[in-house]
């Protein structure tokens, strides 16, 4: 059992585990070699054993998987996660990705493909199922859409100004080059900030920055 990936199940669910088990319990590869109820068991646990491949729940009392994959990768940053859950929502998956996650799988997922799953997350590469894959193209592609419906809102002389302030220009200066007054400029900048919902000067630079309005 020496060449064979060592995995820990964490699920709150005591018939989830027993049934995830049996899944892996055939499996060549993978060997089971611990099971945790909570987040706390699951930290106390990794204390005795050695594990190369977590898989967890997202939703638990006290320390819900996220809260936990976050921990573990703080105390053990080569500990590969993978996230076993029922919620395929982008939230959650993003969630998962921005504390460590390795992978991401729904609990619908066949045993065969939860196996392949722990396999490619054990050799250091990214795991995520057809549908989770999905969810991240469709917001990612929405949120692209939603930068790009911004800028045709924002007029040629908007984003002059805008381009210009985010230089590092004041209102004086920026005055100065496009041959107007002060108080145009002001007023095209708080017409800048309710096109783009931002609320602060800081906010319109990051902006500027984001969409390539200027080169940093």
């Amino acid at each position: 059992m020496s060449d064979t990936v060592k995995v820990v199940i964490i699920d709150d669910h005591k018939l989830v585990t027993d049934c995830i088990g049996l899944f892996l319990k055939g499996a060549k590869d993978v060997e089971v070699i611990g099971v945790a109820h909570s987040g706390k068991e699951a930290l106390t646990m990794l204390k005795n054993n050695d594990p190369q491949v977590l898989l967890v729940d997202i939703s638990m009392p006290e320390m819900s998987g996220i809260e936990l994959t976050e921990a573990v990768k703080k105390k053990h940053p080569t500990l590969k996660i993978l996230i076993l859950s029922m919620h395929s929502d982008y939230n959650n998956i993003s969630d998962a990705i921005d504390a460590g996650a390795d992978g991401y799988v729904p609990k619908d997922v066949s045993s065969e493909e939860l196996v392949e799953a722990i396999l490619t997350v054990s050799k250091g590469k990214n795991y995520f199922h057809s549908t989770i894959s999905d969810e991240i193209v469709k917001n990612y592609a929405t949120k692209r859409q939603q930068n790009d419906n911004i800028l045709p809102q924002l007029t040629k002389r908007e984003l002059e100004v805008l381009q210009l302030f985010a230089e590092g220009f004041n209102n004086s200066e920026i005055a100065d080059k496009l041959f107007l007054s002060v108080r145009t400029i002001e007023s095209h900048k708080n017409h800048i900030l309710q096109k783009t919902n931002m609320k602060n000067s800081v906010e319109l630079i990051k902006f500027a920055i984001k969409n390539k309005i200027i080169e940093i």
